[in-house]
């Protein structure tokens, strides 16, 4: 009896750690899709709205999922009490404080701070065009992130479900 429940638990946690494998790809992808979807509400508030870039990260704070939404009203918050004097040193300081919280590779870091150091800090031509070429990349990284979660979830919990079954026979 014990060796069958040994077996049992033994087959549940590698089952269980070959699907939170798994999981981390598809948070990748939701957190591009989340942030791509940021990047056009801030697009709209900013160009065509005219909104304040503090105000604007406010708003959209509240339209985007978590863990997004909090940096983004953590980094509005910042903006408006003149803690921080750049969009870019905002969201850095916010990210270390969160950085458990994301599944980003160097590639979306990198796509994110290219985006945020020239922020703000241009008219409305420049900016529009920050916002295309960013939205085009964000689109890029968010179809590469889809296809890499298709495939590497279904491997790592197939390799999680034989895995256990292996050692569960061996131990049997």
């Amino acid at each position: 009896m014990l060796k069958i429940t040994a077996v049992i638990i033994i087959f549940l946690s590698c089952t269980y750690i070959g699907f939170y494998y798994g999981e981390i790809f598809t948070k990748r992808s939701k957190q591009l899709n989340s942030i791509l979807k940021s990047v056009l509400f801030l697009n709209n508030e900013v160009i065509y709205a005219n909104t304040p870039l503090p105000e604007a990260l406010k708003y959209i704070s509240l339209k985007v999922e978590a863990p997004i939404n909090s940096i983004l009203s953590a980094v509005s918050d910042k903006l408006l009490k003149g803690e921080s004097t750049s969009v870019y040193e905002a969201f850095e300081s916010e990210y270390k404080k969160n950085k458990s919280e994301f599944n980003l590779n160097e590639e979306d870091k990198r796509l994110v701070n290219d985006f945020l150091r020239p922020l703000g800090e241009s008219g409305v031509y420049g900016q529009d065009k920050l916002f295309n070429l960013t939205i085009e990349n964000m689109k890029l990284n968010c179809r590469s992130a889809e296809e890499l979660a298709k495939k590497n979830v279904r491997m790592y919990r197939a390799i999680g479900v034989c895995i256990g079954a292996m050692i569960s026979i061996f131990l049997i």
